[in-house]
Formats: structure tokens, C-alpha cells, sequence
């Protein structure tokens, strides 16, 4: 096998092996991604309980200051609802912006899912190129064998007729 198919079989087995590199790298990041997203999905779990919690506390005092605010007087319920709204509607807030958050993880993760497809559709084709690209190499390989032989038959005929000529003038 000549030195430059060599090179190329080399070269050839170089790109596979960084492409391969490149798609490690990519899927250490997909699952590094995965691992942030569940983080971010458990402490969205945490927080939606905590407001789940806030939010029924919060019912029971709206409840216990309406029986006393009928009881004390008209304003201080007034008051009492007014702060209750404002504390359910930053809770809506809260919740809605976690939906958001989470709705922005899933679109990363989806991306991630994304490039890491395409990456091993990219690496099939590379295989692909390399074994077109080799199979030339191949037929080369079995034509030189070929020339090869029949450049040995030949040089072992001309040296038989060599030899013969030689004891004929020798002899």
C-alpha cells in the first residue's frame, strides 16, 4: 500500500475521529442541559408548592380578617381585601413567570435535541463519505496486486530467457 493512500486513509480517520470528539462535546452538553432542566423543574416544583401553601394560608387569613373586619368595622375589611388581592395577584405573578421560565427550558432542551440529531446525522454521512472515499483505495489495492503479478510472471519469463541465451552463447 503506497504512503499516500496511507496520508489519505490518516486524514480520513482523523476527521472521523474529531467529528466524533465534536460529538461527544455535544452530547455532554445536551446532558448537562437535561441535568440543569431537571434542577429547574424541581425547584419549580418547590416553588409552586411553596405558593400552593402561601395561597391557602393566605385563603384562611383572608377568612379570619373578614369575620373580624365585620366585627371591628367596614374599613378595616376594606383594607384586609385590598392587601389580599395584591398578594394573589403577585402569586398569579410568580406562577405565571415560572410557566414562563419553564416554557424557555423546554425551548433550549428541544434545541439541544435538535443539534444533537443533527450531529449524528452529520456523523452517519461522514461515515458514509469515508467508506465511498476507501472503496477506490480498494480497487487500486486489487489492480496493483494484479499489475504486480503479471510484472512478476513476466520478469520470470524474461529471466528464464535470459538464462537460456546465456548457456547457449556459454555453451
Amino acid at each position: 500500500m503506497s504512503t499516500d493512500r496511507l496520508d489519505r486513509i490518516e486524514a480520513l480517520l482523523a476527521t472521523v475521529a474529531e467529528s466524533n470528539a465534536a460529538s461527544t462535546d455535544r452530547l455532554d452538553r445536551i446532558e448537562m442541559g437535561l441535568e440543569r432542566t431537571e434542577a429547574n423543574l424541581a425547584r419549580t416544583e418547590k416553588i409552586v408548592e411553596s405558593n400552593a401553601r402561601a395561597i391557602e394560608a393566605w385563603s384562611s387569613r383572608m377568612e379570619d380578617g373578614i369575620a373580624e373586619a365585620e366585627e371591628v368595622s367596614s374599613s378595616m375589611a376594606a383594607n384586609t381585601n385590598r392587601r389580599m388581592e395584591e398578594t394573589i395577584i403577585d402569586t398569579v405573578q410568580m406562577i405565571a413567570n415560572l410557566g414562563q421560565q419553564q416554557q424557555e427550558t423546554d425551548q433550549r432542551f428541544n434545541n439541544l435535541l435538535k443539534e444533537a440529531r443533527a450531529d449524528r446525522q452529520e456523523a452517519r454521512a461522514d461515515r458514509q463519505r469515508i467508506d465511498e472515499a476507501l472503496a477506490p483505495a480498494d480497487r487500486d489495492r486489487a489492480l496493483n496486486e494484479s499489475e504486480h503479478r503479471a510484472f512478476r510472471e513476466t520478469f520470470q519469463t524474461l529471466l528464464a530467457e535470459v538464462a537460456r541465451l546465456w548457456q547457449r552463447v556459454a555453451g
